[in-house]
């Protein structure tokens, strides 16, 4: 547990970390595999990779580098080099630019983060992690707003997910094919035939993890994602979950997101710095280095 959060940040870590590996494990459309999409364990580490963005760092990156034996073991080593190493068939140029997140208070963070400094990467603030408790909601469900389920509208479901968490035009893809079944569960706000927000929600171990996203609406500001964030905690709450945590790519959800979260119980709770590796990736252009 992190000294002064009252969290148990590992729990939620994990909780995170199984939401990414679902998502990369969902029946995405076959262009997807073509294109370098692949997960690989290294003990305690994971390595999601897209090789073909290999410049998004929202879809290359490496989960828990703070967990036990990841630096000791030498795993945080071996996934760097698994990702520095990733190429397409067709391409000669090898390696993808990628991040790596540290949640702090772990067993070993301070060794991840003395191992990726000595190793040229450049940490970054990361972003501000957003835990609610399993409470009921405190906050009344708007009116004049249907939440539905994915089985009921999962039109334009992975644009607006790819957006707000910053994983470029690849990203949107993952959220196309979320299946229907007891760890996944996804709505959808609407007015008439007008979609106002989303929620993907993972439950893993009792933590529910959330990725938000939302479209604005006129003179429904905010409300949206209130009908979407009341839906999924009441949900979460009877499979059981006593803990949310708001999933992120690196960066801060939209302002708008971030106001509902707070407005439905979610708190600043920690930070997580965030390590991006030495670039590789020569930016359009530019002479490849």
């Amino acid at each position: 547990m992190y000294v002064g959060s009252g969290w148990d940040i590992a729990r939620l870590s994990a909780s995170e970390e199984a939401f990414w590996a679902a998502l990369w494990d969902a029946p995405v459309i076959e262009s997807l595999y073509e294109s370098g999409i692949d997960a690989v364990r290294f003990g305690p580490v994971l390595a999601l990779c897209a090789s073909e963005a290999r410049t998004e760092r929202g879809l290359n990156f490496a989960l828990g580098a703070g967990a036990p034996r990841s630096v000791r073991g030498g795993h945080l080593a071996d996934a760097a080099r698994w990702m520095e190493t990733r190429t397409l068939q067709w391409e000669s140029d090898r390696g993808v630019d990628y991040r790596v997140p540290v949640a702090p208070g772990l067993a070993e963070s301070a060794a991840a983060e003395q191992w990726l400094e000595e190793h040229g990467f450049t940490r970054e603030d990361g972003a501000a992690k957003l835990i609610r408790d399993g409470s009921a909601p405190g906050f009344d469900e708007p009116e004049g707003i249907e939440v539905l389920d994915w089985e009921s509208w999962d039109d334009g479901f992975g644009d607006p997910f790819a957006e707000s968490l910053g994983l470029g035009r690849a990203g949107a893809y993952f959220f196309l094919c979320l299946p229907s079944d007891e760890d996944w569960r996804c709505y959808c706000s609407i007015v008439g035939d007008d979609a106002l927000a989303y929620v993907a929600m993972h439950v893993h171990d009792g933590v529910a993890a959330i990725a938000l996203a939302s479209r604005p609406y006129p003179g429904r500001d905010g409300e949206g994602q209130l009908a979407v964030l009341h839906r999924c905690v009441e949900d979460a709450r009877a499979a059981g979950c006593d803990s949310f945590v708001v999933v992120d790519a690196g960066g801060e959800p939209p302002t708008g997101d971030r106001d509902s979260l707070l407005g439905a119980g979610f708190e600043v709770a920690y930070r997580v710095p965030s390590w991006r590796s030495p670039e590789r990736v020569a930016e359009e252009g530019e002479e490849g280095v």
